[in-house]
């Protein structure tokens, strides 16, 4: 019976130091939770209060010490994210190339965001509070950093 109530509280510790380490949504820590504490009540029933409380301690303390020492060695960064999104960014038209009255026409129906073709640059393009179908010419009336907001023709 010791080493069932061993093997709930092992198991409880390393899903609670999962839960706070690795695990975000809070399953994990409420199972292991729910283990401690039927191998706590278990050790309570079984084997009377000195006991209980000696368990519920060491259980307490040796808690404690793996999330320190997993902290502590950051073995969590082994299942962190480790790329950087500062570099990335939405694609930006170049105003030099599109210009407002340039002729293109519609990929995709604009309700009132769809695809156009300029030339060979395919863009995301806003309709101008109209519903445009495909394959329709459009004007182009605003050029946006990532968009252009345009009207048919």
């Amino acid at each position: 019976m010791i080493i069932y109530i061993a093997i709930l509280i092992i198991l409880g510790i390393a899903l609670l130091v999962l839960e706070i380490l690795i695990l975000p949504g809070l399953i994990a820590g409420i199972i292991g939770g729910l283990f401690l504490l039927a191998a706590i009540s278990w050790t309570f029933r079984a084997y009377g209060t000195t006991a209980g409380i000696w368990t519920s301690a060491a259980t307490v303390f040796i808690g404690v010490l793996a999330i320190y020492i997993g902290l502590k060695t950051k073995i969590w960064t082994r299942f962190s994210l480790k790329h950087n999104m500062k570099d990335s960014r939405v694609n930006l038209i170049d105003t030099d190339v599109v210009k407002e009255g340039d002729e293109a026409i519609t990929i995709s129906a604009l309700r009132p965001m769809g695809t156009i073709m300029i030339g060979d640059l395919k863009m995301e393009a806003q309709s101008n509070s109209e519903l445009v179908p495909g394959n329709t010419r459009v004007i182009v009336l605003r050029v946006l950093q990532n968009k252009v907001v345009v009207k048919a023709v």
